[in-house]
């Protein structure tokens, strides 16, 4: 799984904001930046994660996972209300 991880972040830009290194993640309607431990460290197990946007300044705190089956990440907004979307990294 690592191994898949590591070749689909091969071609990704990292951004550097506030200092530290991320990966810009969006979907149809929302973006967000993930700090770049936390997806280089990915797994099928959901784990808890700060979602930050720079246009508003806002943080959340949401759920990430790997999906294997169709290579995407997986990220659930609200940590109460689990309800996993595809992400795709920019």
């Amino acid at each position: 799984m690592q191994e898949a991880i590591r070749k689909y972040l091969s071609n990704k830009r990292e951004y550097l904001y506030r200092g530290k290194h991320y990966y810009k993640i969006k979907n149809y309607k929302r973006y967000y930046y993930i700090l770049k431990e936390a997806v280089e460290t990915l797994s099928s197990a959901p784990k808890e994660v700060v979602l930050e946007q720079n246009h508003q300044h806002k943080t959340y705190r949401g759920l990430i996972k790997w999906d294997s089956v169709r290579n995407h990440i997986m990220v659930s907004e609200n940590k109460v209300r689990v309800l996993y979307e595809p992400y795709d990294l920019v």
